[in-house]
């Protein structure tokens, strides 16, 4: 095995396999189950939410059967809203991957909330619907890219945890 200056970092390697959107690795499969902490969400959820004019915080609590908690507190209302949600099993992936999710109770709140624009970009509301673009949540081509790949998702939750299986191929 040669060291020449001349050889490359497995990094570069890897980039390069992501900038030809991953045309070397054309007939690739995966089924996969990623199990997601609680914590974990609510840490993501801290993060994207960094720098928003109309949300102060939320925090959300995994129950079993698709159903959580969601507990938001918004620069338009003073009180903090507790929203109940059933997150449906099946994600939408074509043409802009959505998560939907039912909106159980404060219904009136969540309509207020659309109206008044308090609702992140990305989410909107129609009826008791909730549709999470999940593209909007994406900064860089690279995440984009890697979301392309997804040919099916489903949702699931146990307690304090949200179970993403997905189906990823890569079809050149």
């Amino acid at each position: 095995m040669s060291t020449s200056t001349t050889s490359k970092t497995v990094n570069e390697i890897f980039q390069r396999i992501v900038n030809n959107d991953f045309a070397e690795l054309d007939g690739l499969a995966v089924d996969v189950s990623i199990p997601v902490s609680q914590e974990l969400i609510n840490e993501i959820i801290e993060a994207a939410l960094q720098g928003n004019q109309n949300i102060e915080y939320c925090r959300v609590s995994i129950g079993e059967q698709n159903r959580i908690s969601v507990n938001v507190k918004t620069t338009r209302w003073p009180w903090p809203i507790n929203l109940k949600v059933w997150v449906f099993q099946s994600v939408d992936i074509r043409p802009v991957p959505k998560i939907r999710v039912l909106l159980e109770n404060n219904v009136l709140l969540g309509k207020l909330g659309s109206f008044f624009k308090a609702l992140p970009e990305g989410v909107k509301l129609y009826g008791e619907q909730i549709v999470i673009d999940v593209r909007s949540f994406l900064k860089t081509e690279q995440q984009k890219k890697f979301l392309d790949m997804v040919k099916s998702m489903e949702i699931k939750t146990e307690k304090s945890k949200l179970i993403f299986d997905v189906q990823i191929s890569i079809d050149g």
